[in-house]
């Protein structure tokens, strides 16, 4: 078993605000064995790393990616070759584990946890779960249609990214089938969504019956529901049916905010999505109806747009928990400029210690309601300290000081991810 010495570390641990400067951590095969001040020989170690006095800090995790939508096009094979890509390039910017919010991943991430390609843990949700005219409901028109229950004319629905499931049965033969597979959470679509095309965001998707079929359907496999939703109907519904986990939440309001301050084990990822830059289309190139198409969508997210301070007041007002997530997907080389810069609009709205923990010690809460449904029990994932998982980062900066060191990669100096170094720019 090899072990290796990062010495002269300024370590952050992922739970308290805390720097334990003048530290030494000793790794053990993946593992991080112990965490020591002081000095410390350095006899007997396969590899010894200088921090430097740096700030050593857990891997990044980002906790709303889809990995397999890196706009492929329609067939499965060209996604599933671009999101090798995809996910290598989310590895180099520090995560060194993501949550997939819906995608087909199994092959990545078998291959990535095998060794054979490069890239973060994967907790996967594997396909999400719409109901029909829902926001994971993909036909490119109203010209695709079932052929046969799970067979579809559309190729982005036929892939199997997505469950179309309508009624208690088929949403419990969804679920099923996702934990089948390997699926560590189950995803649902519990609301309108503002990448597709025959669900405004008003709308409320599942009935309270439905939703908690996939809440009780996934609680006796160990797990949880994580649910798309904006609007504060639909996060009422959900947090009284028993999801865990409420992804966007841009239209919240008093009354939910309340409610979800109530009940245990309640988390949310208020990724910014709608307020970061973004190119501005060109709508006049576009034949009249791809544009009439574009322009609903834009609609659609300067509305959730909108809402989001107010949302960001509700979250703070009730010190609800939060984990960090981009809802990373499409286009590799837009995601490569903005998944980091996310910390800076993180810091906007929660600080920098909130923003801080979001992407580390919070998200080791969250991944305990996998409970067996983890795919990585043997360590500790989103903290540095005895028996976590030798993913870490070396920093030029303290992040806990100023969260937005971490939106220039050029500050990330090392990146190691079990116990294997990816990165390593220190002098």
């Amino acid at each position: 078993m090899s072990r290796i010495l990062i010495k002269n570390a300024n370590v952050f641990d992922g739970r308290t605000p805390e720097i334990k400067e003048n530290s030494n951590i000793v790794i053990e095969g993946n593992l991080v064995k112990e965490i020591i001040g002081g000095q410390l020989s350095e006899e007997g170690f396969d590899q010894v790393i200088d921090a430097g006095n740096k700030v050593v800090i857990p891997g990044l995790t980002d906790a709303h990616v889809h990995l397999s939508h890196t706009n492929g096009g329609p067939r499965p094979d060209e996604s599933a070759v671009r999101s090798v890509r995809f996910a290598k390039d989310m590895l180099l910017r520090g995560f060194t584990t993501v949550r997939d919010a819906g995608g087909v991943v199994y092959g990545l991430k078998k291959n990535i946890d095998n060794g054979y390609l490069d890239g973060p843990r994967i907790f996967p949700s594997n396909a999400y779960i719409s109901q029909t005219s829902g926001h994971g409901d993909n036909r490119e028109s109203r010209a695709a249609y079932r052929i046969t229950d799970g067979i579809y004319s559309s190729p982005s629905l036929q892939d199997r990214g997505t469950s179309i499931a309508d009624g208690v049965p088929e949403v419990l033969r969804a679920v099923r089938e996702n934990l089948f597979l390997g699926a560590s959470q189950i995803k649902i679509m519990a609301g309108g969504g503002c990448s597709s095309k025959y669900d405004p965001i008003e709308t409320v998707q599942f009935t309270f019956e439905e939703m908690k079929a996939a809440v009780d359907a996934a609680a006796d496999f160990g797990t949880y529901v994580m649910a798309h939703l904006y609007t504060s109907k639909a996060i009422q519904r959900a947090a009284k049916a028993g999801v865990k986990s409420f992804e966007h939440t841009n239209l919240m309001d008093d009354e939910a905010g309340k409610l979800l301050s109530t009940l245990p084990d309640i988390w949310i990822m208020p990724g910014p999505q709608f307020s970061r830059k973004r190119p501005e289309p060109d709508l006049a190139s576009l034949p009249p109806e791809e544009r009439e198409r574009l322009v609903k969508l834009l609609k659609k997210g300067e509305f959730v747009r909108a809402g989001e301070e107010k949302a960001t007041e509700t979250i703070n007002k009730y010190d609800l928990n939060i984990v960090f997530g981009t809802d990373s997907f499409g286009d590799p080389e837009l995601v490569d400029r903005y998944q980091l810069e996310d910390f800076i609009y993180f810091k906007k709205r929660f600080g920098n210690w909130k923003a801080l923990k979001a992407a580390t010690g919070n998200v080791h809460e969250l991944f305990k309601l996998s409970t067996y449904q983890n795919p990585y029990p043997e360590g500790k994932i989103g903290v540095l300290e005895e028996g976590s998982f030798a993913d870490l980062l070396i920093i030029d900066g303290n992040p806990v000081e100023d969260v937005a060191v971490l939106a220039d990669r050029n500050n990330i100096k090392l990146i190691m991810k079990d116990a294997k170094v990816y990165k390593n720019e220190l002098v």
